[in-house]
């Protein structure tokens, strides 16, 4: 392989690689207590993450439910009762974190949220006012390799603005950059979610966990690209039904929890029931026949939402990929196991591996939270020094993938292959032949991806996207091995 030269290089004490709310609470504090740092993100603008685009709901219980809120994360999510302890038991700093920024809040079912004339804007709100806040985000900057020092963490990124490589140099290393739902065709999440730094991550010592474990959200729109809030799916009182108007969701008691917008702790039983509609391919609508209309608008303006999604009044729905709870396991700290003054907060944390791995709201609350303990830690610890090595052990395979001449290799085909895969291995009851069948298609793809695909720019993040993804697919296949081998076990 031809030798590519590195473009940029230097150090920094504290790098943060995402600017969702994970990222970029960590970075307030920081900033807070005048101690420098870096902070990038893939993406051309800071804004581009999930947290934008989220209303920002958090959980935030009260003192007399925090051991039922601990205990339900344990027993139904499979999170690890350290993390979770330490989340709930800290979750005063919410309240203190909006404050501190001067948002005014409003109390949701679960938690609070940011008030917003409309309500779908909170994450826009909270980001806006964060990025005030800290120092100025790098943009464009794709991580593409990982590797530990005696001192710390070398990454190395790639700007698909200017196309050049830049080797920072850091201390501490904090992950921020989310799930990996974004490898799905069908998801509502910003197209940066894809996963590529828990690979990296785990090249360097981590542990992943929980891969498989995935939350399919029942009520999207427009493809899977945006999702109803509760306010307006409750309009329908819990009635949906198929393209001639016959109710197809029959269980009473969970048409009275939609009608009630009281219907979260039960998202598996509603994405059991639409899994087996899609089955029998069968098309699914909110009945809106009995709402009144000017409350249905009302609702719709209230919510950021176009009417037009409304057509013979009903809306058409299907579930979509919502989020990941695998990620990378941690200790109370946020600290990655087995990798000191490596930090992850936020989805790319491991979550859970039951279920849908974890409850509604504690994605924002933990982002908070965790940030503002990795902060706490780096002041109190400061362990600086801006010894370095000069060079990688070894050239990153992901650098064989980059050249300033394209060729024509089907990206889109591969990724559309890619998503369905990793949708059977989710949807179906995954023998261990079926299991060896996937493996064996997913390294013939990533051999064919090595030896023929090449670009630069923007296609050379698409390529790295794919390649990245394909090692997504095997850890889903590692960690269905071993829920399969545990199940066994039981039996």
């Amino acid at each position: 392989m031809k030798r590519i030269a590195i473009s940029v290089e230097h150090y920094t004490p504290i790098l943060i690689v995402g600017t969702g709310i994970s990222g970029l609470t960590v970075a307030y504090y920081l900033s807070k207590n005048n101690i420098k740092y870096t902070i990038t993100t893939k993406k051309n603008a800071p804004k581009q993450s999930n947290s934008f685009l989220s209303a920002a709901n958090t959980r935030v219980p009260s003192e007399n439910e925090i051991n039922n809120i601990i205990n339900l994360t344990i027993d139904k999510c499979g999170a690890d009762r350290s993390v979770i302890e330490t989340l709930y038991r800290n979750s005063n700093i919410i309240i203190n974190f909006f404050e501190e920024l001067g948002i005014p809040y409003e109390k949701t079912s679960f938690g609070i949220m940011p008030e917003c004339l409309i309500k779908s804007h909170g994450g826009k709100k909270l980001i806006n006012c964060l990025l005030q806040h800290i120092e100025q985000p790098m943009c464009n900057k794709i991580l593409i390799h990982l590797e530990k020092s005696d001192h710390g963490v070398i990454a190395l990124f790639y700007d698909t603005q200017s196309d050049q490589f830049i080797r920072i140099h850091t201390n501490y290393l904090v992950l921020a950059t989310g799930g990996y739902a974004g490898q799905f065709c069908y998801n509502d999440n910003s197209p940066g979610s894809t996963g590529e730094t828990l690979i990296l991550a785990k090249k360097i010592g981590a542990k992943l966990k929980g891969m498989s474990t995935v939350m399919c959200h029942p009520w999207s729109i427009y493809n899977g690209r945006q999702i109803l809030l509760g306010g307006v799916v409750s309009l329908s009182q819990g009635k949906i039904v198929d393209e001639e108007g016959v109710q197809l969701l029959k269980d009473e008691y969970i048409c009275d929890a939609i009608a009630r917008d009281d219907y979260h702790e039960m998202i598996d039983e509603i994405l059991k029931f639409q899994l087996e509609c899609i089955k029998q391919k069968k098309d699914m609508y909110l009945d809106m026949s009995h709402a009144d209309e000017n409350l249905l608008n009302e609702k719709f303006k209230k919510y950021g939402f176009s009417p037009n999604v409304v057509k013979n009044k009903r809306i058409k729905i299907t579930p979509t990929m919502h989020y990941s709870s695998g990620g990378i396991e941690i200790n109370a700290n946020a600290e990655v196991i087995n990798l000191n003054r490596v930090f992850v907060t936020g989805k790319a944390q491991f979550n859970g591996d039951l279920g849908t791995g974890r409850i509604p709201g504690q994605a924002f609350a933990s982002g908070i939270v965790f940030g503002k303990l990795i902060a706490d830690k780096i002041a109190n610890e400061g362990i600086f020094n801006t010894q370095y090595q000069f060079s990688f052990k070894n050239p990153p395979e992901t650098m064989q993938l980059y050249s300033k001449e394209n060729n024509d290799f089907p990206i889109e085909e591969f990724q559309k292959k890619l998503s369905t895969l990793m949708m059977d291995l989710i949807a179906s009851n995954s023998t261990t032949f079926s299991l060896s069948f996937y493996k064996k298609e997913i390294q013939e793809s990533q051999n064919i991806i090595l030896s023929r695909a090449r670009g630069s720019g923007k296609r050379y993040e698409d390529i790295l996207t794919l390649f990245f993804g394909y090692f997504i697919a095997m850890e889903f296949i590692e960690d269905l091995e071993e829920k399969t081998g545990l199940l066994t076990n039981q039996k």
